[in-house]
């Protein structure tokens, strides 16, 4: 769970509520000052270039000069033959229901990106002010036709834009169900990125193979995103509807008794742990209505709790501690209902 290489998105196995005004209120307003780390993101649009492209020639040369883009968005290796490839990234960008179409939405939609480069540089500027020998990364767009959606690591944090329309799209992507798709906008892709960038900060006991464990990781990472982009919104983090964040604020004690009475802390099986904090559209073993993935969201609520009482430890010692249990004590998390 540690490992700060490359993290890929389409599996979705880390992803994101309306959280109550104060809880946003308090993170913004008790915001360190940045005004005096610099941070300054190189940013590399692709996308008018490869939708021009229009021959083999120009969709080879394009790959010559873009290897990354070609290997992992367009699947070089797979191909075998890099005319392939060029040859399919002709066809999907010369369509004119591409070109004409999807292309526009893209456009309408991020305009030149110097808004989502400005949200980018105020999320490291909170990160440096935490871990100021982070390395910040370049950030690259391109377009993929809806293959792929985002690639992040330490040195590049590259975008499919138009895989971040929405379910609005003129087209999407194919089999990303729409409790899914929802997710897929324009204002989720930095925390989507930063939650995966600011992993690498979260340690965690690896011979801990409780499902408590695994709320106490998620609950650490949700934490520590959320001090890197503090006036965001808690729903661009957990991915909840308005009514499903209505729901569990005001059944978060009947959600906590279920994990109580059912001993679900120390459950170590993946098939159940999985019920509640894999990916699903609901956990229907605590109610028809319960959003998927409640398991990650209890967590974060321990972990904000443990902050809270804790009011001595640090964001670094956070994510430092490694000892789940103790988190879990110290937070005397005990929801009212």
């Amino acid at each position: 769970m540690q490992s700060n290489k490359y993290y890929i998105l389409t599996s979705l196995i880390l992803i994101f509520v309306f959280s109550s005004c104060s809880d946003k209120d308090k993170f913004c307003e008790e915001a360190p000052n940045i005004t005096n780390v610099e941070v300054d993101i190189p940013l590399n649009d692709l996308t008018e270039e490869m939708v021009g492209l229009r021959s083999q020639e120009e969709a080879l040369n394009f790959i010559q000069e873009n290897p990354f883009v070609a290997d992992y968005f367009f699947e070089r290796r797979s191909y075998g033959a890099d005319s392939i490839v060029a040859n399919r990234m002709v066809n999907i960008f010369s369509n004119p229901s591409y070109k004409d179409t999807l292309y526009q939405q893209v456009k309408n939609t991020f305009g030149e990106f110097n808004t989502l480069r400005s949200d980018f540089e105020d999320a490291f500027k909170y990160y440096k002010h935490y871990y100021p020998n982070v390395v910040v990364p370049k950030l690259e767009i391109v377009l993929a036709g809806l293959q792929k959606d985002l690639f992040v690591s330490d040195s590049l944090v590259s975008i499919a834009a138009d895989y971040f329309l929405g379910p609005d799209a003129a087209y999407v992507p194919n089999g990303v169900p729409e409790y899914i798709l929802m997710r897929y906008e324009s204002e989720y892709i930095v925390p989507m990125s930063m939650l995966l960038l600011t992993q690498k900060q979260n340690k965690t006991d690896q011979s801990d193979q409780s499902l408590l464990a695994d709320m106490i990781f998620y609950g650490k990472s949700y934490y520590m995103t959320k001090m890197t982009i503090p006036c965001t919104p808690d729903s661009l983090l957990i991915g909840y509807t308005a009514q499903e964040m209505e729901d569990i604020n005001k059944n978060e004690h009947i959600i906590w008794a279920n994990f109580l009475e059912n001993d679900l802390l120390y459950e170590t099986s993946h098939f159940m742990k999985n019920k509640f904090i894999g990916e699903r559209p609901k956990t229907f073993e605590i109610s028809q209505q319960c959003p998927g993935r409640i398991g990650i969201w209890v967590g974060w609520q321990i972990v904000k709790s443990y902050m809270k009482k804790n009011p001595e430890v640090t964001l670094q010692e956070l994510m430092e501690n490694t000892n789940a249990q103790e988190i879990f004590s110290q937070s005397k998390y005990k929801p009212k209902g």
